[in-house]
């Protein structure tokens, strides 16, 4: 069995469950997303860094100052969102394609969790502290709409054929928030 190291992505072989290799990335890696039109990877870290991976070749080809821990992708637009760590109260957009930060957004309060429907181009930030989802319109980068749900909302996951989204809410609460069909 391989050791895996600390500050590192493991990459894990699919069909057989084996570990292939592991990829040195920024200290205390939190978030994870891949973009599978380009294959790419996102990893954020507790130094408010972004370590961009080609996946071919298992290397890190940039880093990207976007402070934050939740990570999604739109691989429709090649866009990466960041959704900013304690008391950020923003979300950082990243171009795909240049690596760069092209915005940020103000949302709710401690924005945990990120998701992109990539057909109605829509984004949806849960904000853990003023119990929020924020709807972001991925063609303006604007907040369209904040949605109230149960307390301490912290992570949301869309399901793009439904355009449903579904925010689980709060630590000992046993409650997940269904948002049907999601606002674009």
């Amino acid at each position: 069995m391989a050791e895996i190291l600390a500050d590192a992505v493991a990459v894990i072989n699919g069909r057989t469950g084996s570990l292939v290799t592991t990829i040195p990335v920024n200290p205390a890696p939190f978030g994870i997303a891949v973009n599978p039109s380009t294959n790419t990877v996102y990893v954020t870290s507790g130094n408010g860094m972004v370590a961009v991976i080609d996946g071919r070749t298992r290397t890190v080809t940039a880093t990207i100052l976007a402070t934050g821990g939740a990570v999604a992708v739109n691989p429709r637009t090649n866009t990466v969102y960041v959704a900013g760590g304690p008391n950020q109260g923003q979300v950082s957009v990243i171009n795909g394609q240049t690596n760069t930060v092209t915005t940020t957004i103000p949302v709710g309060q401690i924005p945990a969790g990120v998701a992109v429907n990539p057909g109605t181009n829509t984004v949806m930030v849960a904000n853990e502290e003023d119990s929020t989802v924020s709807v972001i319109n991925g063609r303006t980068n604007t907040v369209a709409g904040t949605i109230p749900v149960s307390a301490g909302s912290v992570n949301v996951a869309v399901n793009p054929s439904t355009n449903t989204a579904y925010v689980t809410n709060g630590l000992f609460q046993g409650k997940v928030s269904v948002l049907t069909p999601c606002p674009s």
